[in-house]
């Protein structure tokens, strides 16, 4: 999801004196604060988010798939296999049955068991 309010394209080169994707955003007191959490995803849309509150993972959706940032990490990997470099617009985590679905352009629904 694009975090710079106006961007019409969600890529630094846009806003190169405010880069970035992904943002932890914590208020304090009044004061807000933003914690780049982009690391190594590159210079790539970002089109929606999931935390995992049960363990913390964050899956972002992109133009190429779904990436995860395990909790306590600072390295984006791949999600899981079996889902092409397909764009994804959506993800929504049932924290019920532990799954992760993604919504892709062209591949139909995607699922993630998160229970193991």
């Amino acid at each position: 999801m694009c975090h710079k309010v106006g961007c019409p394209y969600c890529f630094d080169r846009y806003t190169p004196t405010t880069p970035g994707h992904v943002f932890e955003v914590t208020r304090e007191d009044g004061t807000v604060t933003w914690k780049d959490l982009s690391y190594n995803i590159g210079d790539q849309p970002v089109t929606g988010i999931a935390l995992d509150n049960i363990t913390g993972d964050l899956f972002i959706a992109t133009d190429f798939g779904v990436a995860m940032l395990a909790a306590g990490t600072a390295t984006w990997a791949p999600a899981a296999g079996g889902l092409p470099p397909v764009a994804v617009y959506g993800l929504a985590i049932d924290s019920a049955s532990r799954v992760l679905y993604a919504a892709t352009h062209g591949r139909g629904a995607w699922q993630l068991d998160l229970s193991q």
